[in-house]
């Protein structure tokens, strides 16, 4: 054999191999998956036998469920039982013309028989919800099949209903009336009410009011304090208040507005002795709960804890000072301008006193309503400060319609320009309080020019002197023409 039949030969005989190597490879992989298949449906029948086995136990557990809530084999004690029942049931929910009728009786197959009745009557919204509930609350096996009701002429509700009941044929002949209600009614017949009538379809649910004021009532000893409480219903709608627990006797409260009214006596002893120890200002705050319900539908209720507490009265207001029964400044003129050695004066008549005020620089007056000080006075004017601001009198002015400075400035006319002009004519321009022509004197001698050398003692006394009696006659010659009859109303006539 040669070199290329061997190789021949050798590839033959691997090519065998690998065949036989597949083969048997595949005959093992069908029998590993015939085995898991075979397994898989071996399991899901157990699982189908389990389930058959927990199906068979919870029917049986619910055949007994059933026997007990069924109604007794008897079809004849079966059917009078269930209408015993189902009649008083119906009166005590209220049902008018009540009617209960059996209507037919049918075996169903070899497990149950089935009993038909049919109820008719009147009665509200409100009795209708309690007629439903009072019938799923008994355990029996029974249902309403159909219900119909509607409006009537009266203003209640026509309602009629179809109920089907059934009795297992294998249950007991004297079987007794289950007399626990069902676990099906969660709720009481209040809640079940609550959530059914208590329902507006029209319009969003109805929020409930909301406490506006303040926390804390404040109640003034020896005062009788009057509190309404402020709530705000976002409906708008009126709300009404209760109030829970008792006020001490000082304190009363009416429900109809909300308001609270609180009389503390003024002397905290008084609250000791009497045995209210609320009226005590180092007990606790009296803390009252009020109720507060709107008239929506369904209403809504909110509750609010407020704290009364007890203050002082507050200290006596000072009066008020009475106005002036009558103004000085009204009936004050400026008289007069008069020039001393030193300085100038201003004269001021006030007519109500029959007085005539000296003033010069720096003096204070008070007269009438017109409080200041005199800041400067000149030839033609006095610059008078009050209240702050300054004012402007001329001669036969009133001292109340001085006119006020916009800016505390200094009058044009100083001293010195004043004096010049009095050098050269030797007297003061002035008039009286009829604003006529005439003129009071000035007091300083004719012709005299003041010079800067000394001068004798003897001669400045009697000039002094002679000063004194001219400022004397000038007074008393502008009272007397306030006495003489003129256009100027008197001080009299002025109170009149």
């Amino acid at each position: 054999m040669t070199q290329r039949e061997r190789f021949l030969a050798m590839a033959v005989g691997g090519l065998f191999v690998v065949i036989a190597f597949q083969w048997g490879f595949n005959r093992y992989r069908d029998a590993i998956k015939f085995r898991d298949n075979r397994l898989a449906g071996l399991q899901n029948e157990a699982n189908t036998l389990n389930e058959k086995l927990l199906a068979g136990a919870y029917a049986d557990r619910q055949m007994g469920e059933y026997m007990v809530r069924s109604l007794p084999s008897n079809p004849e004690r079966a059917q009078s039982t269930y209408q015993s029942w189902l009649l008083g049931t119906v009166r005590e929910a209220g049902l008018r013309d009540a009617g209960v009728d059996p209507v037919s009786d049918a075996p169903v197959g070899d497990l149950y028989y089935r009993y038909g009745f049919r109820v008719s009557g009147k009665t509200s919204l409100d009795g209708l919800v309690g007629l439903l509930h009072d019938f799923y609350a008994r355990d029996y096996l029974h249902r309403i099949r159909e219900l119909n009701f509607g409006p009537s002429r009266t203003g209640d509700l026509n309602v009629e209903m179809t109920i089907d009941a059934i009795s297992l044929n294998n249950a007991a002949i004297d079987a007794k009336i289950p007399e626990r209600d069902s676990w099906r009614v969660a709720k009481s017949l209040d809640e079940t009410r609550q959530a059914i009538l208590n329902r507006n379809f029209f319009q969003p649910p109805n929020q409930p009011p909301v406490y506006a004021g303040d926390a804390t009532l404040v109640a003034v000893k020896g005062e009788q304090t009057d509190v309404r409480l402020k709530v705000d219903d976002p409906e708008g709608t009126d709300v009404t208040y209760e109030l829970e627990g008792e006020l001490p006797e000082w304190a009363s409260f009416k429900a109809d507005s909300g308001t609270f009214t609180f009389d503390p006596p003024a002397d905290p002893e008084d609250g000791e002795e009497s045995g209210d120890a609320s009226a005590a200002p180092d007990k606790e705050p009296l803390q009252v709960v009020v109720r507060m319900t709107d008239t929506g539908y369904p209403r809504r209720q909110i509750e609010k804890t407020l704290v009364v507490k007890l203050e002082n009265p507050p200290p006596p207001k000072e009066p008020d000072p009475l106005p002036p029964k009558f103004d000085d400044a009204t009936q004050t003129y400026l008289t007069a301008l008069v020039q001393g050695r030193d300085d100038w004066t201003a004269w001021m008549n006030v007519r109500t006193r029959g007085e005539t005020l000296k003033l010069q620089v720096g003096d204070s007056f008070e007269i009438g309503s017109m409080k200041g000080s005199v800041k400067s006075v000149s030839a033609r004017l006095v610059l008078l400060e009050i209240g702050g601001k300054e004012y402007e009198l001329r001669p036969s002015g009133k001292l109340s319609e001085a006119v006020a400075l916009e800016s505390p400035e200094q009058p044009k006319e100083t001293d010195a320009a004043a004096e010049d002009g009095s050098e050269e004519s030797g007297e003061t321009p002035a008039a009286d309080e009829d604003g006529e022509s005439d003129s009071e004197e000035v007091v300083m001698e004719a012709g005299e020019a003041p010079s800067p050398q000394p001068v004798d003692e003897a001669a400045a006394k009697d000039e002094s002197e002679t000063a004194e009696e001219t400022a004397t006659e000038a007074p008393a010659s502008s009272s007397e023409q306030t006495e003489t009859p003129s256009e100027e109303p008197t001080p009299q006539s002025q109170l009149d």
